[in-house]
C-alpha cells in the first residue's frame, strides 16, 4: 500500500483518532464542541463564538487557522509542517486535554475539509456544527474536484447526533443536501426572510455595520464593529451555533458587539495617516471579493494590492484572482507565497501571462520577487488617501519553501517597512 493510500485509510486513520483520544482520556466527552467548515469566514465565525460563549461567562477554548486558544492568555501558534487548521488528533486531543484541565467549558474548533478527510475529528460529539458558504477554492483540486471537496464537508453534518444543531446557509446551492444528510436539527440563516435566521443590513461603514436580526420571534438591533455584509453572515451562523445553549438576546449582543479585531483578519496596520494598510488572509476568490466589498467602505483614492500565487493553488484559481485583482486594484504587486517545492517564479510568470493575455495595461501591475521587496515597494507607492492590502497570509509566520522554512508574518514585516521609511 502507498503512502498516501495509508494516509487515506479510513479504518487507519479513525484508529489513530479513537487511539490518541485514550491516550488521553478521552477529554472531550467532558466539553461542549462547537464545529465550524466552510471555504470563507470560519475563523471570523469561530472567534465570534467564542466572544459570545464568554460573554455568557463560559470559560472557552479556540482551535483553527489563526492559533490554539487554550485560556488564560495561552496561545499556541500551529507549527511549520503541520496541519493548521484541525490538528491531526493526537495533537488535537492533547489540547483538548489541557482545556479540561483548565476549567475550559466550550471549545470552537474550524474543522478543515482535510481535517475530515483524514479523520482528524473522528469521535467527536459536536453539540452544533456551522457551515459557512461552500465555493471554488485551491483545495478543491487536491480533493480531486468539487463533488469530493463537499462530500468531505458533508461528513461533519453526518455525524451529528440528533440532539445536536446544524446551522446551514439557506441560500447556498448546497443547502438542500446537507439538511438532507443530517440526523440534527436544522438552523437556516442568510439574508432571505424565509430562513430560520435572518438579518436587514441597516448600514455598512468602515469601521462597523449596522443590522436588525430576526430569530424565533425576536427582533434586534446588532452594531457589529466589522464592515461588511459577509461579516454580519458570520455573526448570524455564530448566533445559530451558540442556540444549544439557549443564551438570551443581551448575552448574544454583548458577545458579538464587543468583539475585538480578528487576528490577520482584515487587521488594519495603520489607519488613514497619511495611508490605510490592512493584512488580510483572503487566498481565494470569494475571500477577495470580501476583501473589496471592505475596501469600498474606505473609498480610497488609490488601492494597492501585493498577494503571492502560492505553490499549492492551480492554475485556473490564479488567473481568477489575477482577474479579480487587476480589475479593482490600481496597482497589483506580485510577489511569492508558500511556493513550497514550486519556484516561486512560477507563479509570478502565470500572474504575468494572465494579465498579457487580458491585455491588463501595464500600469496596473509589477512583480517583485521577495515578499518582503513587494511590501517595501505598496509602501513606496502609496500617497495620502491610498490603501495598502496585504493579503493571502493573515497572521501566518512561516513562509513554506519546501526543503525549508523561515520566518515571516505580513504583518511584522510592514510594521517595519513602515518605521524604516517613518510612518510609525
Amino acid at each position: 500500500m502507498k503512502l498516501n493510500q495509508i494516509k487515506k485509510n479510513p479504518f487507519l486513520r479513525k484508529s489513530l483518532a479513537l487511539l490518541a483520544a485514550l491516550k488521553y482520556g478521552f477529554p472531550a466527552k467532558d466539553l461542549k464542541i462547537i464545529g465550524i467548515t466552510g471555504t470563507c469566514g470560519k475563523t471570523t465565525t469561530a472567534f465570534m463564538v467564542k466572544n459570545i460563549l464568554e460573554a455568557a461567562g463560559l470559560k472557552t477554548g479556540l482551535i483553527g487557522t489563526a492559533g490554539y486558544y487554550l485560556g488564560d492568555g495561552e496561545v499556541i501558534l500551529p507549527k511549520a509542517k503541520t496541519p493548521a487548521t484541525t490538528p491531526d488528533p493526537f495533537v488535537l486531543h492533547r489540547l483538548l486535554k489541557k482545556m479540561k484541565e483548565k476549567n475550559i467549558k466550550a471549545v470552537v474548533m474550524e474543522v478543515s475539509s482535510f481535517g475530515l478527510m483524514y479523520q482528524r475529528v473522528y469521535g467527536l460529539n459536536f453539540s452544533s456544527a456551522v457551515l459557512t458558504n461552500l465555493s471554488f477554492n485551491h483545495h478543491i483540486s487536491l480533493h480531486g474536484n468539487m463533488e469530493k471537496y463537499v462530500t468531505e464537508k458533508l461528513k461533519l453534518f453526518k455525524s451529528l447526533f440528533s440532539s445536536a444543531i446544524a446551522v446551514l446557509p439557506k441560500e447556498s446551492e448546497y443547502y438542500p443536501l446537507f439538511k438532507k444528510n443530517t440526523k440534527a436539527k436544522n438552523i437556516s440563516f442568510g439574508f432571505d426572510d424565509s430562513s430560520d435566521l435572518w438579518a436587514e443590513i441597516k448600514q455598512i461603514n468602515k469601521s462597523s455595520t449596522q443590522s436588525v436580526i430576526h430569530f424565533k420571534g425576536n427582533v434586534f438591533s446588532l452594531v457589529l464593529p466589522l464592515s461588511g455584509a459577509f461579516n454580519v453572515v458570520n455573526a448570524l451562523s455564530a448566533i445559530g451555533a451558540v442556540d444549544f445553549f439557549s443564551f438570551d438576546t443581551e448575552i448574544i449582543k454583548k458577545g458579538l458587539e464587543s468583539l475585538k479585531s480578528i487576528p490577520g483578519r482584515l487587521e488594519i496596520l495603520k489607519d488613514n495617516d497619511p495611508f490605510t494598510v490592512i493584512v488580510d488572509k483572503a487566498n481565494n476568490p470569494s475571500a477577495f471579493d470580501a476583501v473589496i466589498e471592505f475596501i469600498k467602505q474606505w473609498q480610497p483614492k488609490k488601492k494597492i494590492a501585493v498577494y503571492g500565487n502560492f505553490g499549492e493553488a492551480p492554475l485556473e484559481e490564479r488567473q481568477k484572482l489575477a482577474e479579480i485583482a487587476t480589475n479593482f486594484f490600481d496597482l497589483t504587486i506580485i510577489t511569492e507565497d508558500d511556493p513550497q517545492y514550486e519556484s516561486p517564479e512560477k507563479g509570478i510568470n502565470d500572474f504575468l501571462d494572465y494579465v498579457k493575455t487580458a491585455k491588463v495595461p501595464s500600469s496596473k501591475y509589477k512583480a517583485v520577487l521577495r515578499r518582503k521587496e513587494a511590501i517595501k515597494e505598496a509602501i513606496k507607492q502609496a500617497q495620502a488617501g491610498d490603501l495598502i492590502a496585504i493579503l493571502g497570509r493573515g497572521n501566518e509566520q512561516i513562509m513554506d519553501y519546501g526543503k525549508k522554512t523561515v520566518f515571516f508574518d505580513d504583518r511584522e514585516v510592514a510594521r517595519e517597512v513602515l518605521k524604516e521609511q517613518g510612518y510609525l
